[in-house]
């Protein structure tokens, strides 16, 4: 039942969008300025709540929720590295003097060629080893690796809910119509 899938994208839709409720808070009004590797993510939110809304309007069949599911664990994979690569930066913080500012995402991309704004964006900087927020002792990082975690869940449950019951439904329409 497409139901079943619909309820899943549109409770990752809630999540995308609680997540990126709760990021401007922290920053407007816990002043928490936001690191390059925070950004990034926040931009990886913002297609993945799209297609979570997409899909839950759309409801679509099993093509459909292949290709919704594909996309968001595409972008939900890059989200789990990157919360993954600041929660190593926090373990084993940068050094080099060079590490010790990065510029602001918006900023990167307008004055470095979009490879270059990876590269710097991968290596993070000493902001991004920086804990300046957490809750029930998990940083913003391992925050935002669960959220990206049950994000994938929820993509990839969408699509599978919809092959368990299609299957059975087929075994019932084959019992009850034998040819």
């Amino acid at each position: 039942m497409k139901s079943r899938s619909r309820f899943n994208y549109g409770l990752g839709f809630i999540l995308c969008v609680l997540f990126l409720a709760f990021a401007f808070y922290l920053e407007n009004s816990l002043d928490q300025i936001p690191c390059l590797l925070c950004q990034v993510q926040r931009v990886i939110i913002v297609p993945m709540g799209i297609i979570f809304l997409i899909a839950t309007l759309h409801n679509p069949a099993h093509i459909g929720r292949s290709l919704y599911s594909f996309l968001l664990v595409l972008l939900g994979l890059c989200g789990l590295l990157l919360a993954s690569r600041q929660l190593w930066l926090i373990a084993h913080p940068p050094v080099n003097a060079l590490s010790q500012c990065t510029a602001n995402l918006n900023y990167l991309l307008h004055a470095l060629p979009l490879k270059s704004v990876l590269k710097i964006t991968l290596a993070g900087g000493s902001d991004c080893a920086k804990i300046s927020w957490s809750l029930l002792s998990l940083s913003l990082p391992a925050w935002s690796f669960i959220a990206f975690s049950i994000l994938l869940v929820l993509s990839v449950v969408a699509v599978l809910s919809g092959r368990k019951i299609t299957a059975s439904a087929k075994d019932h329409a084959r019992n009850n119509f034998p040819i």
